[in-house]
C-alpha cells in the first residue's frame, strides 16, 4: 500500500501533539524542583515545554578568559585522589586548550579602606630570609584541596621567590592520599580524632589543635590503666618523586603536643640511623619537641613510646627561614569548624608557629543543599572568621569562594542555581570580618564554566563536575598566585 505525505505528516504531527500534552502533564503535576518521578520503582522523565521551546544554556567560553596564560607542564599529574562519577557523554561545549591557557587577573576583593590589608604578610615575606625566620601561611579548605593539589603550586611559587623549604604542618596520620607531596606511612595503632565529619563523641574536651584534629596512639579517652593497646608507635616520612623540589627536603622537624599524662620517650631516626632520643616529662600545657638538622633530610622516622599517648596536634616540617605554607583539608567541612576549636590553644599554636596568613577556601558542601536565601550561612561563616580575628588579630584572611558546580538537567550538565548566592554570602560575610575575597567561581570563568574544565583537552576537573583533577588545581592555584602577587607588587611600589 502506497503511503501517502500528508498521511505521514498528520501521523507526525498527531504524535508530537500527544508528546507535548504529556510534557504539559507532566509540568503541570510533578514538584517544582522534580525533574522525574517513579513508577513501579522505574524512573520517568519527560521535558518541560519551557525546555522543548527554549535554546539550552551554553557552557562558558574558559578559552578566551584563559588564552594567554602560560602554559603549565604535566608533570605530577599522575594521582588523583576524588573518585570519579560513571562516564558521561561528551556534548557540545567549548573546549579548552590547557596550551592556550592565559595569565588572568581576577584580582583580590578587600572591604571598604582595607586594601593595604596584606603588606604586613608582605612585609614579613620580605625579610624572613633575612631574620631566619619562618612566616608561616595555612590554606584550609574542603576536598577541593585535598592531596595537596592546590597548596603544592602555591608553596613551590612562594617558596621559589622567598625561600623556604619542606611541605609544612602535617597530622602524625594521614586520613587522605599525600603522595603529591610526600611519601607518610605510621603504625596501625595511630588513631586521628577529628572536629569535623563524624566526631568521636567518646572525646570530652575540644583540644583539637589548629588542624582541628589530634593524634594518638593509646586510644581515647586516654586512660593508663588500658594494657590492652600498642604503647609504641612509629612514623616515617619519605620525600615523595612527585612532589616539588622545595617540598622534597627540610631543615627543621617540630612535634606539637600536650596532655601528656605520663612521661614518653621520643626518638628521631635520618636515613634509619638514629640521630636522637629523649624522655619527656608529663605535662597538661603545650608542648613543642624541636629537631634541626645541619643540612636539609627528607627520609626521617620518629617512634614514640608510653603507657599513655600525648595528643599530638602536629608535625611542622620546615625550613629555617622563608615561607611556610600548610595544606589542611577537610573533607565534607563547610568551614564551620574553628569556634568548636579551645580558644587557649588556638592562641598558643598561632603563636609558636608564627601564622601571619591564613586562607579559607570552602563554600562547596553548602552548594547541593539548594534555598533561595543564604543569611544563615553569612551568619555562621562570619562567627568562623570573627573567631579567628579575635584570637589571632594579627593574621590576615582571605576567603577563596566556591568554584562553579554542575548538576545533571537533562542531557547537559549546569551550574546549580545557587551558587551565587552561597558566593554572595560568604563575601559578605568575609568583609564583615575584615577579611579579603578571591573569587574563583568568576576566576574559572563563572556559570557553566565547570563543563568547559571536565570537557577540556586534556581535562582540568573531575566527572563529577565538583573537583578539579590535578591539572586544573594548578591552573587555578596559577591564578590565585598571580592575584596575590599583583598585590605584593603593588606594595613594592607603595613602599618604595
Amino acid at each position: 500500500m502506497k503511503i501517502r505525505p500528508h498521511i505521514t505528516l498528520l501521523f507526525l504531527l498527531s504524535v508530537y501533539t500527544v508528546l507535548l500534552l504529556i510534557s504539559f502533564l507532566f509540568d503541570i503535576f510533578l514538584p517544582e524542583d522534580k525533574d522525574e518521578f517513579s513508577v513501579l520503582g522505574i524512573s520517568l522523565a519527560f521535558p518541560k515545554p519551557e525546555n522543548i521551546f527554549s535554546t539550552p544554556e551554553k557552557y562558558a567560553d574558559i578559552s578566551s578568559i584563559l588564552a594567554e596564560n602560560k602554559s603549565l607542564s604535566a608533570d605530577s599529574l599522575s594521582i588523583d585522589t576524588i573518585a570519579l562519577a560513571e562516564e558521561i557523554p561528551v556534548f557540545d561545549t567549548i573546549r579548552a586548550d590547557e596550551n592556550k591557557l592565559r595569565k588572568v587577573l581576577r584580582a583580590i576583593e578587600y572591604p571598604d579602606g582595607k586594601r593595604d590589608m596584606l603588606f604586613s604578610v608582605f612585609k614579613a615575606m620580605d625579610s624572613a630570609k633575612s631574620k631566619g625566620k619562618v612566616v608561616r601561611i595555612m590554606h584550609y579548605g574542603d576536598s577541593q584541596i585535598e592531596g595537596d593539589r592546590m597548596t603544592s603550586f602555591y608553596r613551590n611559587k612562594l617558596q621559589n621567590q622567598f625561600g623556604g623549604k619542606g611541605v609544612g604542618l602535617i597530622p602524625a596520620r594521614q586520613l587522605y592520599d599525600f603522595r603529591y607531596s610526600l611519601f607518610q606511612d605510621a603504625s596501625s595503632n595511630w588513631n586521628r580524632y577529628t572536629l569535623y565529619g563524624n566526631r568521636d563523641t567518646l572525646i570530652q574536651h575540644n583540644r583539637y589543635g589548629i588542624l582541628a584534629s589530634f593524634c594518638s596512639f593509646t586510644p581515647q579517652p586516654l586512660t593508663d590503666t588500658d594494657n590492652s593497646s600498642d604503647k609504641t608507635a612509629w612514623i616515617d616520612i619519605k620525600p615523595s618523586p612527585y612532589s616539588y623540589q622545595n617540598t622534597k627536603y627540610f631543615d627543621q622537624c617540630r612535634v606539637f603536643y600536650s596532655n601528656n599524662s605520663a612521661d614518653f620517650e621520643a626518638s628521631l631516626y635520618v636515613n634509619d640511623t638514629i640521630v636522637d632520643s629523649g624522655i619527656y616529662a608529663k605535662s597538661k600545657g603545650l608542648k613543642q619537641i624541636k629537631w634541626t638538622f645541619s643540612q636539609p633530610v627528607g627520609n626521617i622516622k620518629l617512634e614514640f613510646e608510653a603507657p599513655v599517648s600525648p595528643e599530638i596536634y602536629g608535625i611542622a616540617l620546615d625550613g629555617n627561614s622563608g615561607v611556610a605554607v600548610d595544606n589542611i583539608a577537610m573533607r565534607g567541612c563547610a568551614g564551620l569548624v574553628f569556634t568548636k576549636m579551645d580558644s587557649v590553644l588556638f592562641r598558643q599554636l598561632i603563636n609558636d608557629l608564627d601564622v601571619k596568613l591564613m586562607i579559607l577556601q570552602f563554600g562547596g558542601n553548602i552548594v547541593p543543599n539548594i534555598r533561595k536565601n543564604y543569611g544563615f550561612y553569612e551568619r555562621w561563616f562570619f562567627s568562623q572568621l570573627n573567631y579567628i580575628k579575635t584570637n589571632a588579630p594579627e593574621v590576615e584572611i582571605i576567603v577563596i569562594g566556591v568554584a562553579d558546580m554542575s548538576m545533571k538537567k537533562n542531557d547537559r550538565y549546569v551550574s546549580y542555581p545557587n551558587i551565587e548566592l552561597v558566593r554572595n554570602a560568604m563575601k559578605k560575610a568575609s568583609f564583615r570580618a575584615g577579611a579579603a575575597y578571591w573569587d574563583m567561581f568568576e576566576a574559572m570563568g563563572g556559570r557553566n564554566s565547570m563543563p568547559s574544565w571536565v570537557f577540556a583537552q586534556p581535562s582540568l576537573a573531575g566527572k563529577d563536575f565538583v573537583h578539579f583533577n590535578p591539572r586544573g588545581a594548578k591552573i587555578v592555584a596559577n591564578m590565585f598566585y598571580n592575584a596575590f602577587m599583583s598585590e605584593y607588587d603593588r606594595y613594592k611600589r607603595l613602599s618604595k
